[in-house]
């Protein structure tokens, strides 16, 4: 929404959506997670009975290489 011009900062969408402007930034932080990585936690969908993956596990996984990133997360999904 940011990119789209539909709001104008990470703030402006925090008011949108009614959470936090930290909290925004903590999910868009997630956004530099390896592309991969990406797509394996979406293969994971919604339809979990509880949260396996939490973006405060993956805050510090953030920068890693994608081989540690993907190491990672396979630890954190068995």
């Amino acid at each position: 929404m940011i990119k789209t011009g539909q709001v104008k900062s990470e703030a402006d969408l925090a008011r949108k959506l009614g959470i936090s402007r930290v909290r925004v930034n903590q999910i868009v932080r997630l956004l530099k997670l390896d592309s991969q990585v990406i797509k394996q936690i979406e293969k994971l969908g919604d339809s979990l009975p509880s949260q396996i993956i939490t973006e405060r596990m993956l805050r510090p996984y953030i920068g890693l290489p994608f081989e540690m990133q993907e190491n990672i997360l396979q630890i954190i999904k068995c």
